[in-house]
């Protein structure tokens, strides 16, 4: 076997669990929601898939019997007393930037970099040393200067990761927004560089791919996030996914015999020329996001399962300049921590960091976090994690144009948000296409649901909150859209799970007549497979 077909040990224990990881998603998976823990009153209630009740502000009332506490009765909400990781000082110096802790330069080699799909090489820096021993002296003094003044070990287990896996630079590529990406985000890239040169001119795109930036910023803020929580503690694990959500934990600190778990949430909001309108949706977008992570930080939950027990949660947002948004998740803190005790800690990215002025800011330091961390597997997939997910999404969206346009639809509208009379944000249309033919109207939602999840749960979160909210909306989306809607089309990429596909496909009549909208459900297979389209079924 030559050098370059051998694999680090730790790389083959990612594609072994890979492998296995594909193998559980295989058709017909379904995962069954925990049995509910029915506690008196409070922040818990068996109310629904995602939620909880945290006060009249959280009520809900949605299907099924799902409690988001399982496993979290009454006797453990005594939870102890347990001293709280206090958070870091930063002084002017440090606070102003990135922090002085940084990967190693001197190795890097040959760039890849890729613009508007042509590929081209660049000159990533100086050249390697010329002999084996010489390279191995290098990269053991980079080790040891990365390790100073950073005892989080982070920047060291970049320079380590570097010798088995190569420098960070190698192998990525410039995306069209200045962005360096790799692994499975490159590959989506690829794919929708492609798709992007085959749609152009059939079809207006730019409300569609005017996406990424949030997703280049929710990566900024989990790695400024963890950078600054750390501060002088090691970080024992990063980037790990609990089975069966939608969840993956930043980071596990060490803060001398504790473990504390670390969650970076960059509230996510549509732009609107009213404040009202982003305020209101991040608060009720931190809701979810409480809802849906509280149950799975919750002693016994999830995250103790994955993570072998942690002793403290810090769960840390980046609040987008608004503090109103702040001050909701303020009381949401007390409402919990009045249920959980002292286990759960909330922190603010801009009272840990000084806060970049600009999205081109925000794009500058990513890209220095990618220098710095891209190498180290865990960090890396945070970034790799977070900027795939969104392309996963764009690809499905492009792939769904693809197919209407190949039978022949006219697009009416593709990527338009849709606000109220006083520019309140209500939905995203992914596409309105129109049947030549008939002149029948479909308005399309492209929906990803690879990760195998409880089919109640993707049926309420993926279909029936869409649904109401067209239901509710009916003569707004009437006037938007120049003609009335005929039917509601969910696109989904179902991976494997022919199981899910079914389920779906037999809720078809019954959400039609609940609804007053023809539904029905597209499954396409977006992802790319050896460099071939994805294929189309019913």
């Amino acid at each position: 076997m030559s050098s370059r077909s051998r694999l680090p040990a730790s790389l083959l224990c990612v594609v072994v669990l890979s492998a296995g990881a594909g193998a559980a998603a295989a058709a017909g998976v379904q995962v069954s929601p925990v049995t509910p823990v029915n506690p008196s009153g409070g922040l818990i209630a068996p109310i629904g898939w995602t939620g909880a009740v945290f006060g009249p502000g959280l009520a809900s009332a949605l299907p099924g019997s799902f409690s988001p506490f399982s496993g979290l009765g009454a006797s453990s909400l005594m939870l102890p007393v347990l001293p709280t990781l206090a958070a870091p000082t930063l002084s002017p110096v440090a606070s102003a930037g990135l922090s002085a802790a940084v990967a190693p330069q001197a190795m890097r080699g040959a760039g890849f970099s890729v613009k508007g799909g042509r590929q081209r090489f660049e000159d990533g820096g100086p050249r390697a040393a010329v002999s084996l021993r010489e390279k191995l002296a290098v990269q053991s003094r980079a080790i040891a200067e990365a390790g100073v003044d950073d005892k989080t070990g982070m920047a060291s287990m970049a320079a380590l990761d570097g010798i088995f896996l190569g420098d960070s630079q190698a192998g990525t590529v410039v995306n069209d927004q200045g962005i360096r990406i790799y692994g499975r985000a490159l590959n989506y890239y690829q794919q929708v560089r492609k798709l992007i040169e085959k749609l152009e001119g059939q079809t207006e795109l730019k409300e569609s791919l005017d996406v990424m930036d949030d997703s280049y910023g929710d990566a900024w803020a989990k790695l400024r996030g963890i950078e600054a929580i750390a501060a002088q503690r090691s970080v024992a694990q990063h980037n790990t996914h609990l089975d069966g959500t939608l969840l993956w934990v930043d980071g596990v600190l060490r803060d001398g015999d504790k473990k504390v778990a670390v969650n970076t949430n960059r509230v996510f909001f549509h732009h609107s020329p009213n404040p009202r309108s982003e305020i209101e949706e991040g608060n009720r977008r931190v809701d979810g996001y409480l809802r849906e992570v509280v149950p799975y930080f919750a002693a016994g939950g999830k995250a103790d399962e994955a993570l072998g027990g942690v002793d403290e949660v810090v769960l840390n947002f980046d609040v987008r300049g608004y503090a109103e948004i702040k001050e909701h998740i303020r009381a949401r803190a007390k409402e919990i921590s009045a249920v959980a005790g002292k286990r759960f800690r909330f922190t603010f990215l801009d009272e840990l960091i000084e806060m970049p002025g600009s999205e081109d800011a925000v794009r500058k330091e990513l890209n220095t976090l990618i220098s710095r961390y891209g190498g180290v597997q865990g960090l890396g997939k945070i970034i790799e994690g977070v900027v795939y997910g969104r392309y996963v999404g764009l690809l499905l969206e492009l792939r769904t144009l693809e197919h209407y346009l190949a039978k022949g639809y006219e697009v009416l509208q593709s990527g338009r948000e849709l606000f109220d009379d006083e520019r309140k944000y209500l939905t995203e249309l992914d596409a309105v296409v129109r049947d030549p033919g008939t002149g029948r109207v479909s308005l399309v939602e492209a929906k990803s649901a690879r990760v195998p999840l409880p089919f109640e749960q993707v049926l309420h979160d993926k279909v029936v909150a869409k649904l109401e909210n067209y239901s509710k909306n009916r003569a707004l989306l009437t006037s938007a859209i120049g003609a009335p809607v005929d039917e509601v089309v969910f696109s989904f990429d179902v991976g494997s799970n022919k199981g899910l596909e079914r389920y779906l496909q037999a809720r078809e009549a019954e959400l039609t007549k609940k609804y007053g909208f023809t539904v029905k459900f597209l499954f396409l297979e977006s992802s790319p497979r050896q460099g071939k389209p994805g294929k189309h079924r019913r």
